[in-house]
């Protein structure tokens, strides 16, 4: 069987500690600069890095999210948003549907256009090239209890499990002559033959998976070894350093601009 194998890129091999420090950075720096421009440059940046990373099939569904939420965003506030002053000329007119698009609206969707946009195509980078595992193993490393970080990582497990699950179990049910495609009324009736086998398998590996951690001896009271090494690299340090540095700078501009620079 031919497996596919993903190669350790540079942002697949960075702790994963760094990448939280990234993304707490990342969010500042959008949230708090309010600058278009890094905005920008940030948005470009990750787009081209999740094409490098090869994440491109799966980033379809956040461009198109993102596309979808700028026509909305500035086609709403550009014609009909309140802070508008329509006693003013409009910026520009579609000529066909004669919409007219004001300053004000479209300037009020651009400031938060700019904030979410960049954070959606970074975030997700980030948070898709890190291993759920390796993220447990940090957060220990890191002094979180051993429980808290087992809850943290089950709980993005769970999705892609139930996802799988449910794609193997609509499988084996059109194998045995049910019909999933067509209208709604035929979708409707294929969810319950569906969902019934999901259900009870989710209950039977939870308890399967119970079992498991009271044999491993998950609530004994003494210390958990950790199997995993996770190598920290000098890019690890500098980034972790920078993304520091980053946030508190931006914090501090945040309290200037907002209460000495007025």
């Amino acid at each position: 069987m031919i497996q596919k194998v993903n190669k350790p890129t540079f942002l697949r091999k960075l702790y994963p500690n760094t990448k939280l420090w990234l993304s707490l950075a990342l969010v500042l720096v959008v949230m708090l600069v309010q600058n278009y421009w890094i905005s920008g440059a940030i948005m470009v940046i990750s787009v081209l890095w999740t094409v490098r990373e090869k994440y491109l099939m799966e980033f379809k569904v956040i461009l198109f999210a993102i596309l979808l939420m700028f026509v909305m965003m500035f086609g709403i506030n550009g014609m009909l948003n309140p802070v508008c002053d329509k006693t003013k000329d409009p910026l520009f007119i579609l000529p066909l549907l004669n919409w007219k698009f004001y300053k004000e609206g479209l300037e009020y969707a651009m400031v938060y256009f700019m904030r979410i946009a960049p954070l959606m195509a970074s975030l997700f980078l980030l948070f898709r090239t890190i291993n759920m595992t390796d993220l447990g193993v940090a957060m220990c490393e890191a002094g979180l209890s051993y429980h808290a970080s087992f809850i943290f990582v089950s709980t993005f497990q769970i999705i892609p499990v139930l996802g799988k699950d449910m794609n193997q179990i609509m499988d084996a049910q059109r194998a045995r002559g049910l019909d999933t495609e067509g209208n709604l009324w035929k979708r409707f009736k294929a969810f319950i033959p569906v969902m019934v086998p999901v259900v009870a398998n989710s209950i039977m590996k939870v308890r399967d998976r119970a079992v498991a951690m009271e044999s491993k001896g998950f609530n004994a009271e003494c210390g958990k070894t950790i199997y995993r090494d996770l190598e920290k690299t000098k890019a690890d340090m500098a980034l972790k350093v920078m993304s520091i540095v980053v946030s508190a700078g931006c914090v501090v501009y945040w309290i200037l601009v907002r209460f000495v620079w007025k």
